[in-house]
């Protein structure tokens, strides 16, 4: 909970690899926030037990990437977002590169004032030209990060359109996702541990299958989470230490999972992604009801807010999204 009279404040003359680093921390929480790469968030530390949650890549390191790179060559890992797309593919008669054209581009950034320490991040996309909008902030005493996101289709066109946060976690034994109850299909990509894709099966699993839990060695799977009871997300270590995500189901209907145990070029990662829609090709999907457009003059507004927590075997819901969210579930 936030405590009352806490700090927080954010350092602006970081660097990390030779990019701006901008810091924001309080008491619970070191965040850092990497604006001329995507406006990724990088790092989210709880300074309790040093615990970093975010996952990185590693064999790569943060460095500029030119625009319309393959995406997962260069995926270092931290919490970006995608927009207007996953799969390269055309829509509103432009061509928009692998996962969109927000997460390699340098963002424009300011601090805001205020108790919390804040930082507004901004683009105008280079293709859509849609304004986009990130504002990360950290409340005094809060082991929750809130980022606030705007989209706004500043063109004549109708755009077919995802929007999706895009989390790596990074995986401690033991690890578990857990999700609120929801029906999840299997994507169309590497080895799951279970079916083959687009079959479907309400969460955890079918008969005998957990997929909550630890899978063996080299299941890579993509699955599509809708039909969402609340709208939260989670990864929990079997240390207890966990992050979640909280977010709004009426503009995120549906929550993505990638996960990687040594099944996708060797790595062991676990990807939260909320999102505005269901499958890899927005323009497939809008046409059978599945992605969305933004009109012209139309914003897309919305709060996600991902919280730290200690001391839990399994989560069973997340209040928020707020600036101070609470958890539940099994302790340890």
């Amino acid at each position: 909970m936030t405590v009352a009279g806490g700090w927080a404040r954010v350092e602006t003359d970081w660097v990390w690899a030779g990019l701006t680093a901008l810091v924001l921390t309080n008491e619970r929480l070191r965040v850092v926030v990497l604006p001329e790469l995507g406006g990724r968030v990088w790092q989210i530390t709880e300074l309790a037990g040093g615990t970093d949650l975010l996952w990185h890549h590693p064999r790569l390191h943060p460095q500029p990437v030119p625009f319309g790179s393959s995406y997962d060559d260069n995926f270092i890992g931290g919490w970006d977002e995608l927009f207007p797309n996953d799969q390269a593919e055309e829509l509103a008669g432009e061509p928009f590169p692998d996962h969109g054209e927000a997460w390699s581009e340098r963002w424009n950034w300011q601090v805001l004032p205020g108790p919390a320490a804040a930082v507004r991040l901004s683009l105008s996309g280079r293709i859509s030209g849609c304004e986009l909008v990130r504002t990360v902030s950290l409340a005094p005493g809060s082991c929750t990060l809130r980022v606030d996101v705007e989209v706004t289709n500043t063109s004549a066109a109708v755009l077919p359109m995802l929007h999706k946060q895009h989390l790596a976690a990074a995986v401690r034994p033991g690890a578990r996702v857990d999700l609120p109850g929801c029906r999840v299909e299997i994507g169309d990509f590497g080895r799951p541990r279970w079916g083959e894709p687009g079959q479907s099966f309400d969460w955890p699993g079918p008969d005998g299958v957990d997929f909550a839990g630890t899978p063996p060695s080299g299941t890579a799977e993509l699955l599509f989470a809708d039909r969402l009871a609340a709208g939260w997300c989670a990864l929990t270590g079997g240390d207890g230490v966990g992050i979640g995500l909280a977010f709004d189901t009426a503009v995120y209907p549906s929550c993505w999972t990638f996960a990687s145990w040594a099944g996708w070029r060797g790595l062991d990662v676990v990807v939260l992604e909320p999102c505005t829609g269901v499958g890899l090709s927005v323009a497939e999907g809008q046409a059978s009801g599945r992605h969305r457009a933004l009109a012209p003059g139309e914003t897309l507004r919305s709060t996600v807010s991902a919280v730290v927590y200690r001391g839990l075997r399994a989560v069973t819901a997340i209040d928020g999204p707020a600036d101070d969210c609470r958890v539940h579930g099994e302790a340890l």
